[in-house]
Order: structure tokens, then sequence, then C-alpha cells
């Protein structure tokens, strides 16, 4: 079994895309929640499926495919929080009380990014992982030479095309000044540390 973790704004939404157009209907994409190892229901799952796709915690999946592969994409911790804030701010989910209290209570930039459960949020789903815990860690700036490398260990037989959905306005953050850039770099300062490992790890593994 193939578990990819969709961290939230890091491109989760394309790949899944491409994961249709890989294992069809093998792949069991659920967005109902963030499943952890206390909510995740099995039987809720095909038993044909060969690939999870979702806001999955890292071991929730872990009793019920012990043997499995896991996957994920990571952002600049920066960019993710940026992007997180506008989606809120532009189309806020109005059924989940956390999200509209930030939208109505219309935090800015800095207040949302020191908000606890927004701080470091990809470790949220990352848990008590390490980056060596993974088969495949992208990384959404080398968005190309990452898919190569995911097909490569995922045995696909070809690189499928990529299509970009829930691309954001990325002249918006072109009119954050560096002082705020950097408070939201210090509310993520765990997370850029487990990404820079990351990348140690998985930017020098050579690519057929």
């Amino acid at each position: 079994m193939i578990i990819s973790i969709h961290i939230p704004k890091t491109g989760g939404s394309s790949f899944g895309e491409i994961l249709k157009s890989v294992y069809g209907e093998n792949l069991w994409i659920n967005y109902d929640q963030q499943w952890n190892a206390i909510t995740v229901k099995k039987n809720l799952i095909p038993s044909n499926t060969e690939c999870l796709h979702g806001h999955f915690e890292f071991n929730a999946f872990d009793q019920e495919f012990p043997e499995s592969q896991k996957i994920t994409w990571m952002r600049d911790p920066v960019k993710r929080t940026i992007s997180l804030y506008n989606h809120i701010m532009n189309r806020p989910d109005q059924d989940n009380e956390l999200i509209m209290d930030i939208y109505q209570n219309k935090l800015s930039l800095i207040e949302f990014s020191g908000i606890p459960w927004i701080r470091n949020q990809g470790l949220n789903y990352l848990i008590d992982s390490t980056p060596s815990d993974f088969s495949f860690i992208g990384f959404l700036e080398n968005f190309t030479v990452s898919l190569r490398q995911c097909a490569e260990v995922l045995g696909w037989h070809q690189i499928p095309e990529s299509r970009w959905i829930n691309r954001g306005n990325k002249t918006e953050e072109s009119f954050i000044s560096q002082e705020t850039i950097q408070i939201i770099k210090k509310n993520n300062k765990e997370e850029y540390e487990w990404r820079e490992e990351a990348k140690r790890i998985f930017n020098t593994k050579t690519i057929k």
C-alpha cells in the first residue's frame, strides 16, 4: 500500500490528479477529515486499493497497513502559510468553526502565522516521523525533478503530465514585507529544520 500524505497547500490536489492517472480505480482519495490512528476506518477503503491520498497523519494507517510506503510533498513554510491564509480569507470553509473564527476576526497574516495549529502546520501531519521514514518526499519548488524521482521510487512506467489546480496568486506574495516574512519563518522554525533534513536526504538521491 502507498500512503500519500497531503499537507495542506503543498500541491496535493494537483498531485492527487496525477495519482488518478496512475492508479485509476485503485486510488482512494479522502478529505473527510484529518485522519489519525484513532479515527481511521479501514472498512471505508475498497479492497482493491493500492494507494491512499488525503490529509492523513503519518501513523494513521500503521495498524492497518504496517508495510506501507509513505510519500508526501513539502513547500517552503512561508509560502505555504501565505497560501493557506489567502485561501481562508478568500474562500473560508463555513462549516469549520476554527476557519470562520479566523475569517470573521480578520486576523492579519502575522497574527494568523502565530496561531498554535498554524505554526509548523506540516508537523501536525508528520507527527513524530523523520524524513528517513518516507519512501519519497517531493519539493514543490523542484516539482519536475521530484516527480521524476517519485515515478522511479514507486515503479511507474512513465511520468504523468501534471495539471495544476488551486494555484494561488503569486503576485500577492511580493507585497509582503521582509519583517513579516521573518516572523513567519520564526513561527515555523521546527518545520524548516525537518524540511532541510528531508532535502538533504531526497535531493541527493540519483535519478536514472
